[in-house]
């Protein structure tokens, strides 16, 4: 794992596509924010048990962006969190569902395509840090706490 992880670290100026503009711009703000990319095959790679239950949860996943900041480090407050879920609605994400995970609080954005989800964005925050994670593709929403927990995992 931390091969894999030393790997995708080191490919990172490939991996510089982001899913939705407001992600991009919000990762430009802050370039000193934790930031992993992943694509479909990178995540298949992470899968070295050949864990079902994992690529069940990564079948549809085009790509991911994941983006950390420390709200303090990066002077991030409400009125940023609020223009970012503004930004998100610009780009015709819409409000999935609201839910507290390891005492988190996150909220799931989708936008869609003629029904078919084309993108899922979840913002992950608590007292010290944000997180956005930027998804092309679909998760099934009963998988997204897991997914959520893999994410977070990672330092």
């Amino acid at each position: 794992m931390i091969k894999t992880l030393t790997i995708l670290l080191l490919a990172l100026p490939v991996f510089c596509l982001s899913q939705s503009k407001t992600t991009k711009e919000f990762h430009e703000d802050h370039e000193d924010a934790f930031v992993l990319f992943f694509y479909s095959n990178t995540l298949k790679m992470l899968n070295q048990d050949d864990n079902p239950e994992f690529e069940e949860l990564i079948k549809d996943i085009d790509k991911m962006k994941f983006i950390r900041v420390d709200k303090a480090a990066e002077n991030v407050g409400k009125d940023d969190y609020k223009e970012l879920v503004a930004s998100y609605y610009d780009e015709d994400f819409e409000d999935l569902m609201t839910m507290r995970h390891e005492g988190m609080n996150v909220n799931a954005y989708i936008q869609e395509d003629d029904g078919v989800t084309t993108g899922i964005v979840l913002l992950m925050q608590d007292e010290e840090s944000l997180s956005i994670l930027d998804i092309k593709g679909s998760v099934a929403i009963s998988k997204l706490a897991t997914l959520i927990s893999k994410v977070q995992n990672f330092n």
